[in-house]
């Protein structure tokens, strides 16, 4: 006899578009975000490429600091309220958010919320079906499905904010391989050379 979770995944599985199911398994360290590898990239090349790119404001409170870029697209993305990059103190990324608005998905005429499937189903294409999937809510509140993804160097999810139905939608990129308090020491450096 199936259990319900059991009943569930294979109804969620056949539901999903031929497109997706036939979509080869990639690593989620390989995906780009704005077209950085999360692996790769630091903060000067967060903050080039953007520039470069166009449409992003970067917050005044963010321009002068070494361990968050905080930018609201304008022209491009504007179905983000922001998209957050935190760093380690030798510039590489340890984690990127993106937090989306709650009404629309760039270039989609609809006027209902969006949900958290809207959102993973573009991922599930490039990386294949997720690692997880949890039916979350509390207290009574509705229920919704949270995503992620995880490799041995990215974790990819996608939830909503106060784990609660109402809050806005984000994906939050963590790396594991850049540890957050790794430290460049320049003066011992300069020595060395």
């Amino acid at each position: 006899m199936m259990s319900n979770k059991q009943l569930l995944l294979i109804v969620c599985l056949i539901s999903l578009p031929p497109l997706v199911q036939a979509a080869e398994k990639t690593p989620a360290s390989e995906l780009k975000v704005l077209g950085l590898s999360l692996i790769e990239a630091d903060i000067t090349s967060v903050r080039s490429h953007l520039w470069d790119i166009g449409g992003y404001l970067q917050a005044k409170s963010s321009v002068k600091q070494h361990n968050y870029d905080k930018f609201f697209p304008w022209s491009t993305m504007r179905d983000s309220y922001y998209i957050l990059f935190r760093y380690n103190h030798a510039g590489k990324i340890t984690s990127v958010k993106q937090l989306y608005r709650p009404s629309s998905i760039e270039q989609n005429n609809r006027r209902t919320v969006i949900k958290t499937r809207d959102i993973a189903l573009p991922i599930i294409q490039k990386l294949g079906p997720p690692t997880q999937v949890q039916t979350k809510g509390w207290g009574g509140t509705l229920s919704y499905r949270a995503y992620t993804w995880q490799d041995d160097k990215v974790t990819i999810t996608i939830d909503r904010e106060g784990g609660e139905k109402l809050g806005n939608i984000f994906v939050q990129y963590t790396v594991h391989i850049h540890d957050p308090y790794e430290v460049v020491n320049k003066k011992a450096d300069d020595q060395n050379a």
